[in-house]
């Protein structure tokens, strides 16, 4: 037989469970600022460009080749892979990957995108779980397996709670990503309010 149900004080809605939404999202707002600021323009090489467009052409000759006249695509074609002027069989560059190691400007980034996300997240976590500590915030409308308790319920050791209730430092790590999609309404598709790995982080690690 199940227990009793648990009842919520009204005031942790307004004193717990609003305030961490309030802080999780102006937080993610000020990170998104700071990101612009910190932001720096990478250089542009021409020659990667005229390629990346190159090849945006051949693709799209090639998948909507079908809807121009056969002289036309065969003009096109030669301009592409013609064996002594095509443009694929003449152009050869040669590759030389980036070391993110001994790249300062890759370095500048990777620590720039750790200050933004890592550093805010760990000192607000760790203020959020010390003065908020303890409260059960609310409860997620469908069962659960206990498998679930060390996600949903970080700081409270309570084995006879329901998997289905949510502490207050498992609150705070799901809004910091729930709150992506206001993000994007607010700021805009590429923002910075969201934690998220970074390229060079992503580059340096899959080397």
């Amino acid at each position: 037989m199940a227990g009793p149900e648990l009842l919520l004080d009204s005031s942790i809605r307004l004193w717990v469970v609003l305030p961490i939404v309030f802080i999780t999202f102006f937080v993610g707002v000020i990170r998104h600022y700071v990101t612009q600021l910190l932001h720096s323009d990478k250089k542009v090489d021409l020659e990667q460009v005229s390629d990346s467009q190159v090849l945006l052409r051949s693709r799209i000759l090639r998948e909507n080749g079908k809807y121009i006249p056969k002289q036309s695509f065969a003009m096109r074609k030669q301009y592409f892979n013609d064996p002594e002027t095509g443009f694929f069989k003449k152009t050869k560059r040669k590759v030389v990957p980036k070391n993110p190691m001994t790249d300062t400007s890759m370095l500048t980034d990777m620590m720039k995108g750790n200050l933004t996300n890592v550093l805010p997240m760990i000192v607000i976590g760790g203020w959020i779980n010390w003065a908020f500590s303890g409260f059960v915030t609310t409860k997620v409308p469908f069962p659960l397996t206990l498998r679930f308790k060390p996600m949903l319920q970080r700081g409270i050791e309570l084995l006879s709670l329901d998997a289905s209730w949510v502490s207050s430092a498992s609150w705070y790590f799901l809004n910091v990503f729930g709150l992506r999609s206001m993000y994007s309404l607010i700021l805009g598709h590429d923002n910075g309010g969201c934690p998220r790995p970074r390229a060079p982080l992503r580059t340096a690690l899959s080397s």
